[in-house]
């Protein structure tokens, strides 16, 4: 069960706001760019939120969550996931107040990247591309271009402001200087509408910039080197294409100009170049981080026994790090990889949810990972709304005990025929290496099962005394 209660509850209140007009042109780019990344009900929540501003206003009245899931139609737990997509990717930002025991929410809708600045976003148009496909992004991409224009042969001919406006007298200036000093200024507590700058968050503590800046050169300063900028771009870059910092100092310093800054358009081309050469010519897949904190289990405190260290690695470790461990370090193919995207994006599945549904198929189908059997325990989990990792490993448990036992009846069925069959089949069965918390149950099982088998050879055994001493008198 979703722990979003934690969060969010819908006598909450909420008042939609924003410093700037969300026009057409904006709703064709969150609809075209922003909607395969954010999927369908993040962009009708955005709308949603949006359609609560009446023309021409730009803050609505007050009112509470239950009305917000009343009219889209979708549960709260629901909402506030969507919630988080518009967050991450800039076009939502979030404020919190409680007083006593009234909470309410202030959420500030953004407007999106324009063309030039989504197509040149090296994490935006990145994830794009692989969700949509070349063809697709080039279409896209053409939408928003225009041929460029050759003015060389024209003169520029636009007037200046001074050459048709003039400015007033000092007279005229100075008879009205109070009345003008108070008209123009803004009153205290009051806002010009504007198109703020913004974007989302990629915080600089996931990489690190010490351990950079020790592999780079004695002859580079760091400080000149590591403008805002380049440092935001490298963030950005190491993100989308999982380099480390050694890796990426390579990179930065093939990209130096010569009096030591980096060119910026240069430093991207190599590292696409580097993805390239080192993985694929696929480009990365757009995945979520680890399982969220609010619906971990193993928090603030170390794991007791086995089962509970196992929970603590799929809540703490992304699918494709599993994954990795799983193959000890070799890289993950690009077919496993839009396996878990899909898990992510298409089946809504949670990380830690999907780490316990791959590490169970991984298991179950000696080491590989078949899509049909992915999404047919993903579809299940999905309709079952499994959202913390001790549920979906339940359900794994479940799922193996079924598949024991059938394959049980399976095993009795060949023997009847044949007896060589079975006995290559066991010899299989044995090689199989289970984790221990998905075979409990088995064993729980077989012990039950002795346990019946002993109380009916007692009972046969008392049974045939009673026979005997019958049949003796």
């Amino acid at each position: 069960m979703a722990l979003h209660w934690m969060h969010l509850l819908p006598v909450d209140r909420y008042i939609v706001r924003t410093s700037t007009e969300i026009n057409e042109f904006d709703r064709k780019l969150i609809t075209l760019l922003y909607q395969p990344l954010i999927g369908a009900i993040a962009h009708s929540l955005y709308f949603a939120l949006a359609s609560e501003l009446e023309r021409d206003q730009y803050t609505c009245e007050e009112t509470t969550h239950k009305t917000l899931m009343t009219m889209m139609g979708i549960p709260l737990d629901k909402i506030y996931e969507e919630r988080k997509k518009l967050e991450a990717i800039g076009l939502l930002k979030v404020y919190k107040k409680k007083e006593e025991d009234t909470v309410t929410y202030l959420y500030e809708i953004q407007k999106p990247f324009s063309p030039l600045e989504f197509f040149k976003d090296d994490v935006l148009s990145v994830y794009l591309y692989n969700r949509v496909g070349k063809h697709r992004y080039l279409q896209l991409r053409d939408r928003f271009t225009l041929d460029k224009f050759n003015k060389d042969n024209f003169d520029d001919t636009t007037v200046s402001f001074s050459d048709v406006f003039t400015s007033l007298h000092h007279s005229e200036i100075s008879s009205h200087q109070g009345e003008l000093s108070s008209t123009l200024a803004i009153e205290e507590g009051q806002e010009i509408v504007t198109h703020k700058d913004h974007s989302y968050k990629i915080f600089e503590e996931t990489f690190d910039f010490s351990m950079l800046t020790a592999h780079l050169s004695s002859m580079i300063n760091p400080r000149k080197l590591l403008t805002d900028n380049v440092r935001d771009t490298i963030i950005r870059l190491a993100f989308v294409y999982r380099m480390d910092p050694l890796e990426m100092s390579k990179v930065i310093q093939d990209s130096l100009l010569q009096d030591d800054t980096v060119d910026i358009d240069v430093l991207r081309e190599k590292v696409k170049n580097w993805y390239r050469f080192t993985h694929t010519s696929e480009p990365p897949a757009l995945g979520l981080r680890t399982h969220p904190e609010h619906l971990r289990t193993i928090v603030g405190r170390a794991p007791t026994n086995e089962e509970e260290e196992m929970v603590l690695h799929y809540e703490t470790a992304s699918p494709l790090t599993l994954l990795e461990s799983r193959s000890d370090g070799a890289k993950v193919p690009v077919a496993d990889v839009k396996i878990v995207e899909t898990l992510l994006l298409d089946y809504k599945l949670l990380p830690g949810v999907a780490n316990v549904l791959i590490d169970f198929v991984l298991k179950m189908s000696n080491m590989k990972l078949p899509k049909p059997l992915v999404e047919k325990i993903a579809g299940q989990w999905a309709r079952k709304n499994v959202k913390n990792v001790k549920e979906a490993m339940e359900l794994a448990k479940a799922e193996f005990k079924d598949r024991s036992q059938w394959n049980q009846k399976s095993d009795s069925a060949q023997a009847k025929g044949n007896s060589v069959k079975r006995q290559s089949s066991n010899r299989y069965v044995k090689k199989d290496r289970l984790p221990k918390w998905l075979t409990e149950e088995k064993k729980d099982t077989k012990g039950e099962q002795d346990d019946d088998l002993s109380k009916l050879k007692e009972e046969l055994e008392g049974k045939m005394k009673q026979f005997k001493s019958q049949k003796e008198v």
